[in-house]
């Protein structure tokens, strides 16, 4: 069935045979295509079609609920080749409606607005039994009342039904839920997969089993770090402050939980007295915490015992709270979670102690991923996914792997990098300043819109007060809030000049600069993730586990975010750009991003325009 809605280019042609091969073989395949190369649609319109063929579900994940709004205006058009029944999901935090008119509920967690609906439901439910309760969902009740009177047709993001919910005062979360029982396709967040608990749930409302599921990974570059964080647990001295005063606020005389956490509070403050002394402000700190308390008279047993009981008390505090309209947060039960989760983890987990936190940290993102086997098939797409073999092997599964090449003229884009510069390690003060005449000259022999990326906001602001460029500056700043970078973003494509910003970042990843708003962009240095306990021992763990530690936590990271830092420049086959790496290390990258050794960057740009 043939669903692709556009003229196919030659990119999506060699893109939809690859899947279909995959598919027909019940293979997982890989497929790295650059910006700009129409993947959204090549990939939907093969995976769709051979699912309503053989009678199977296809679940589209996304890192971010705005990347869904392309998955989902795709399908839209794919509906007119075919009954396609789709729908967008979200979290219960982003689409409760009630929260909306109580503003003590803002700023919850999906785990605490859960608690705060079921109670609400229940009463609800009571309600139209006959029971009279206060503190109901008005909602959850008009959904409960007009549920078969919904059309269970079409394709439906997760916006249409918040304002369908809002205009009928009807539960968007419950509607998204009863049309997913019915969906062919659902376009969803990473979490609902890889997070046991929600992937629990997501289970129960699909549709199909997984083995006759096909799993579409969007942005696929950002699932091996998503996984970790997934995994991980952290628990900061604000908490544990928070857990003694709500132990004394609620008035919770156990001995035991007084003393553990008191000893908790001393523990991590006197860690962070001692990252004083540490070169990167991180230390791995092992089973201290264990020893620690063995050394008070407090077992490993001991430990898990108290945290049970801190669960418990912290659950009838967060009972409490609803009763009273609050948010149902406990920071008892955090702590006792946090314990659990602490002493069970094993040698795939680091443990780390930052300033005023310590963290279990996962360095094996398989332990998320390895769901991924249990389906059909597995689809995954990235414009970075170079190195595909790091990739594949980080999350757990076996894959036929596909590199495509950009559809759009090669003239269209040129990348150079310089020699004689470099912001390896710590730059003293004549090599800022020989990369900031770089820059200057650059920025001040054209009238061209450029992006200058840098390794990090602390190098960014080394530059910032010594370059002098003769045409409008606008500046990410590490404490940007979204609202005001849109609005700088705004007036630099209506204005046009030089926007300074960092690899990874929000301009880097998620922006798009189509019809020439970007011409150049430069990209000051290599951004290898700065040296840390956490990253050391994470390139110990693959150095142990696949042998080649540098390359999946190094040069994995650093060549995807000078690839997606690029990949701003082209968005279309009329887009042209130049992109120009200062630092002479950049060569060691040539089997990723073609690129050629430049010795007059102002002469190559001219040239570049003049062709």
């Amino acid at each position: 069935m043939n669903l692709f809605p556009y003229e196919a280019r030659d990119v999506q042609k060699k893109m939809m045979e690859k899947i279909k091969e995959a598919l027909e073989k019940r293979k997982n395949i890989v497929l790295h295509a650059p910006a700009g190369s129409g993947k959204t649609a090549g990939v939907l319109a093969p995976v769709v079609g051979f699912a309503l063929d053989n009678d199977m579900g296809v679940i589209y994940l996304t890192r971010t609920n705005s990347q869904q709004k392309q998955a989902i205006k795709e399908l839209k058009l794919m509906e007119k080749k075919a009954k396609i029944k789709a729908v967008g999901i979200q979290g219960k935090a982003n689409m409760c409606l009630l929260i909306e008119n109580i503003p003590s509920l803002l700023g919850g967690g999906n785990e605490e607005i859960s608690k705060f609906c079921s109670a609400r439901k229940k009463r609800s439910i009571e309600y139209l039994k006959g029971i009279k309760n206060p503190n109901r969902c008005i909602f959850f009740e008009n959904f409960l009342l007009l549920r078969d009177k919904f059309n269970l047709n079409g394709v439906k993001a997760a916006e249409e039904m918040m304002e369908y919910g809002r205009k009928n005062k009807i539960c968007a979360y419950e509607m998204n839920k009863l049309f997913m029982k019915n969906a062919n396709v659902v376009v969803a967040p990473y979490i609902y997969i890889f997070d046991d608990v929600l992937k629990e749930k997501f289970v129960s409302w699909y549709a199909y089993p997984f083995k006759r599921t096909i799993a579409i990974i969007d942005e696929a570059h950002n699932l091996p770090d998503f996984a970790r964080e997934i995994k991980s647990v952290s628990l900061s001295i604000t908490t544990i402050k928070n857990a003694i005063k709500e132990k004394e606020e609620y008035n919770i005389g156990d001995e035991d939980v007084d003393y553990f956490i008191k000893n908790m509070q001393d523990f991590v403050e006197g860690l962070t007295e001692e990252l004083e002394y540490s070169k990167n402000g991180d230390a791995i700190i092992g089973n201290e915490l264990e020893k620690e308390f063995s050394s008070i008279g407090i077992s490993k047993e001991d430990m898990e015992k108290i945290a049970e009981k801190m669960i418990s008390y912290g659950d009838i505090i967060a009972d409490m709270k609803e009763s009273q309209n609050l948010l149902p947060r406990s920071y008892l039960r955090s702590v006792g979670k946090f314990i659990l989760s602490w002493i069970s983890s094993d040698e795939r987990w680091v443990k780390i102690a930052e300033e005023g936190k310590i963290e279990a940290y996962c360095m094996d993102p398989s332990i998320a991923t390895s769901i991924l086997n249990e389906f059909y098939s597995s689809i995954h797409i990235s414009g970075t996914l170079e190195p595909m073999e790091e990739y594949v092997k980080s999350i757990g599964i076996n894959a036929d792997m596909v590199k495509f090449s950009s559809s759009f003229p090669e003239e269209n884009r040129k990348i150079f990098y310089i020699d004689g510069i470099t912001t390896k390690y710590y730059m003293d003060e004549d090599m800022v300043k020989k990369i900031g005449k770089q820059i200057e000259k650059i920025c001040n022999s054209n009238d061209k819109n450029m992006l200058i990326f840098f390794p990090s906001y602390s190098i960014l602001e080394r530059f910032i007060n010594i370059i002098k460029i003769n045409r409008k500056i606008y500046i990410e700043k590490r404490k940007d809030k979204q609202v005001l970078l849109m609005k700088k973003i705004e007036d630099f494509k209506k204005n046009g000049g030089v926007f300074l910003s960092i690899m990874g970042g929000r301009i880097s990843e998620g922006m798009d600069f189509p019809s020439g708003e970007v011409e150049i962009v430069l990209v000051v240095g290599i951004p290898y993730p700065p040296p840390s306990a956490k990253m050391l021992a994470l390139q110990a763990y693959y150095d142990k586990k696949f042998g080649n530690g540098w390359k999946y936590v190094v040069e994995a990271k650093a060549v995807r975010k000078m690839a997606q830092a690029i990949g701003r420049l082209i968005r279309s086959e009329k887009d042209k750009g130049i992109a120009i790496i200062l630092d002479e290390r950049a060569k060691r990258f040539r089997r990723y991003i073609d690129m050629k050794r430049c010795d007059d960057v102002v002469h190559e740009i001219k040239k570049f325009w003049r062709e």
